[in-house]
């Protein structure tokens, strides 16, 4: 494994520590499962495998009024709880019951949310997306919502943000660092997901 790093993909900021992988360790994802995965998601994974995707989508799509969920939690290639495992289990989880059949959990947010790319033929490679409800003391009439996210997993990477919330606690611990290098690739990090973060009240006097 390599040590705390961080990686650019499609103009996203990936944050380590990250695991090889190969292309023959995919091929037999691909024979345990019995399906192909989509170009794109394994052109991501030999990038970004044991790694951190630290950004949000807002769900339902499209609605702003929607919730920012951050998947950051990348599903690893093998193990007890890998791509291939959650394959094999999926059929009996409570997600099921909500969402069709031949989905690959991908990645989870680790509040019982994950999302997922869909495997049948006529919808290859699109993304869904589970969230699920919150309960009643959170103050939140969130509910169990499943759905189709994006077609592609190009696409979802393209409706990613950042929460502003979690962007605060990042700039925050980054000031507090006294390694310049971390704190230039958090700026990277936020320009590449919160468009006009340095005007928020927390940046400070944020500079490049």
């Amino acid at each position: 494994m390599e040590e705390f790093a961080v990686r650019s993909y499609r103009d996203r900021v990936l944050w380590g520590p990250f695991q090889p992988i190969s292309e023959s360790e995919l091929e037999s994802v691909e024979g345990e499962i019995g399906r192909a995965l989509p170009k794109a998601y394994r052109d991501f994974l030999l990038a970004a495998h044991g790694g951190t995707l630290p950004y949000a989508i807002r769900l339902p799509p499209g609605d702003p009024e929607g919730e920012l969920i951050q998947f950051d939690s990348l599903t690893h290639v093998g193990g007890n709880w890998g791509l291939a495992k959650h394959w094999a289990d999926f059929g009996s989880t409570f997600m099921a019951e909500h969402l069709p059949p031949d989905l690959l959990q991908v990645a989870e947010d680790g509040g019982g949310s994950a999302l997922y790319l869909d495997l049948r033929p006529d919808s290859h490679g699109a993304v869904w997306a589970f969230v699920h409800a919150l309960p009643a003391w959170t103050g939140s009439g969130r509910s169990n919502l499943g759905g189709q996210v994006a077609r592609s997993w190009e696409s979802y990477l393209d409706m990613l943000t950042i929460d502003e919330d979690y962007a605060r606690e990042v700039w925050e611990e980054a000031g507090a660092n006294t390694d310049p290098t971390w704190t230039a690739q958090v700026v990277d990090w936020l320009d590449s997901g919160l468009p006009g973060w340095r005007s928020c009240t927390w940046a400070g006097a944020a500079k490049r």
